[in-house]
């Protein structure tokens, strides 16, 4: 069942990336006697959403497990594994690079509710983890805790995350060099802003943007 699962997250990939548009049902991108073997059926615009979703949600996953797999990990403060995992993420997305860049853009006003939908669960994967982050900086005085403040510190790094996102989806610069820049810059930019003194990287960020 997990090895069929798999197969269908990587045939309904294959089918975006071939075809620039989302499968209508199942049987567009998996042989119907698989479908009928499993009992499993995808016909429902909200379970092939669903399915899309999970793709990203693993996604995530992944680049943190690459991230964590690094054996200076655990050495390292809230700043260097932001940035491990935001590198980790664009690779990842890279793997698949027709798929995400298709499925991270909105083609029509009737996917605002879709988006929103996948936007919510990915996030709290996202918040699972970068909340314990956070508050291992807090706890190490690397991160200062603010009141009322303090608690959308995640939500701060997951809108950095959509914006990277965005960007990496639209860059055109050799191996993505730009996106690496713009994490750098971005990452360095939220976590000064977390602690005392970031305007020096708000200067830089800015700077960067209307060079580029």
């Amino acid at each position: 069942m997990e090895n069929f699962s798999k197969k269908i997250e990587i045939s309904y990939i294959n089918f975006i990336s071939s075809h620039n548009r989302r499968p209508n049902q199942l049987s567009e991108f998996i042989d119907e006697e698989l479908i009928n073997e499993e009992s499993i059926t995808y016909n429902s615009e909200k379970e092939l959403n669903s399915l899309e979703t999970s793709i990203w949600i693993n996604s995530i996953e992944s680049a943190f497990h690459n991230a964590s797999s690094d054996p200076n990990y655990l050495e390292y403060g809230a700043r260097e594994k932001t940035l491990s995992f935001f590198y980790n993420l664009i690779e990842v997305l890279k793997s698949q690079k027709e798929f995400f860049v298709y499925s991270s853009n909105i083609h029509s006003p009737f996917e605002l509710k879709m988006v929103d939908d996948r936007s919510t669960a990915i996030k709290n994967v996202f918040l699972s983890h970068f909340n314990t982050i956070i508050t291992e900086a807090i706890e190490t005085g690397e991160i200062e805790s603010r009141m009322f403040i303090s608690d959308y510190y995640g939500n701060l790094i997951f809108a950095q995350a959509v914006l990277v996102i965005k960007y990496w989806a639209n860059d055109t610069s050799e191996e993505a060099e730009n996106t690496d820049e713009i994490i750098e810059k971005s990452v360095n930019l939220i976590m000064d802003l977390m602690a005392p003194n970031f305007a020096d990287s708000a200067l830089s960020l800015v700077k960067f943007l209307f060079q580029k």
